[in-house]
């Protein structure tokens, strides 16, 4: 089965128009991309995972260190959805007019995650988790750019100028440029996915 691309509207909607939660989804999408586990994923559960995880990441470059590989994916998920979900329920604002598409996004329901993740490839898996063992980036207008670089002493390592955004920043289009781009990035993710409930391995 096929669900449809999200649409800038929709991801404006889904977030609430809230600055650090779209800008946090957007930095998480960049750098742990989860082209593999979408297929197994409700919308809302992609974007609380790589919102939470990157703001994570970012007060806490350690975080992960020396647990990311002890937990099974499940475990994983289960962690970050306690700040994740409750970040993302806080802000959602679904109109009526979005309803139907945000339904066909999320075609699991929210129901039998753990099981849907078992049939995630172990592959994909252990990439995510080694994405999340390194630090988080700073994301930058390009006006930023030279300061940030003094601060460290004009290195520009882990300093990425967000180039879909304006040279200045602009309080008007920051949250719609980044709803863009996150719309464009999820277009180029699977739209295929298998509603049949997964199966448990036997113990």
């Amino acid at each position: 089965m096929q669900r449809p691309k999200p649409t800038k509207q929709l991801i404006l909607e889904l977030t609430g128009e809230n600055q650090g939660l779209i800008s946090a989804l957007h930095h998480g999408l960049n750098e742990t991309p989860m082209h593999d586990l979408y297929p197994y994923l409700d919308l809302d559960e992609l974007v609380a995972f790589e919102a939470s995880s990157w703001k994570s990441r970012e007060a806490n470059r350690d975080l992960f260190e020396g647990t990311v590989h002890l937990l099974d994916i499940y475990q994983l998920f289960s962690e970050v959805y306690k700040i994740g979900m409750p970040w993302l329920k806080k802000y959602s604002n679904i109109s009526k007019e979005q309803e139907k598409l945000y339904r066909e996004l999320n075609p699991f329901r929210g129901k039998d995650l753990k099981a849907r993740l078992q049939n995630v490839n172990p592959e994909a898996v252990e990439t995510l988790k080694e994405k999340l063992l390194e630090s988080a980036n700073k994301y930058v207008f390009e006006s930023q750019y030279q300061r940030e670089k003094m601060k460290q002493g004009g290195e520009n390592i882990g300093i990425r100028i967000m180039e879909f955004q304006p040279v200045y920043p602009k309080k008007e289009t920051i949250v719609p440029n980044f709803a863009k781009e996150i719309s464009k990035m999820l277009s180029s993710y699977p739209t295929d996915y298998n509603i049949n409930k997964p199966q448990l391995p036997l113990l």
